[in-house]
């Protein structure tokens, strides 16, 4: 996805209406069924969005990073949270009522604006996630979503000439796979030398390839 939306003067602003916390790996912010009162905004790190299926496997609906919103259920209202969410690896975030946030958004247009924009990214996301959910098999969702995490090249992200800074559990955790079945597939691309893997990280070598993974499989 895009880069940050917010401004500094934005985040400052969610900075002083909120609370700066941070989440250690595999902790859970919360969980389905949860009184949705916050909205999260990521700093750093990454958050895995999952629903448990009545088979007892999870689904990851969605996983989001530095920049994005999540958690917009406490929009409404008196809901309940309808997904868990957990964090991935080491997480800062700022959490916020939305009636500290309302005031602004009377004396700045943007901040209201940029909120609808986050909004309108994660429905779009999410959309394509449950599209490749229903379309992909393990090799196209790894395909897609390595493709997705390294556009466009980030310093910040750690993206920056193809490289992706996940571990085998790392993708395992996002895409709710086995770790041995993200391995497999991993081992597999690295033959057809469309990557490179090193500690911590993997090297995409031939983007085309892997395109031609996901493209396949959505036209066939």
């Amino acid at each position: 996805m895009a880069g940050r939306v917010f401004t500094q003067e934005e985040e400052k602003i969610l900075r002083d209406t909120g609370i700066v916390f941070k989440v250690q790996p595999g902790h859970f912010i919360y969980m389905k069924g949860d009184l949705a009162d916050k909205v999260y905004y990521i700093l750093k790190g990454r958050v895995r969005i999952f629903q448990n299926l009545p088979s007892g496997r999870e689904m990851t609906l969605d996983v989001a990073e530095a920049g994005r919103i999540f958690g917009e259920s406490a929009f409404m209202g008196n809901g309940v949270r309808p997904a868990s969410v957990q964090a991935v690896n080491k997480v800062t975030l700022i959490s916020f009522r939305i009636g500290d946030i309302l005031p602004y958004f009377r004396t700045r247009g943007e901040l209201a604006l940029h909120f609808l924009q986050l909004c309108s990214n994660t429905m779009d996301h999410l959309t394509a996630r449950m599209e490749e959910q229903c379309l992909l098999d393990r090799y196209g969702k790894v395909a897609s979503y390595i493709l997705d995490e390294i556009e466009p090249d980030s310093v910040e992200k750690g993206t920056a000439g193809g490289v992706l800074p996940y571990t085998h559990e790392d993708l395992s955790i996002s895409l709710g796979l086995n770790r041995s079945t993200v391995t497999m597939v991993l081992k597999e691309f690295e033959e057809k030398g469309w990557l490179e893997k090193g500690y911590g990280y993997l090297r995409i070598l031939n983007r085309r390839g892997l395109q031609e993974v996901v493209e396949r499989q959505k036209g066939g």
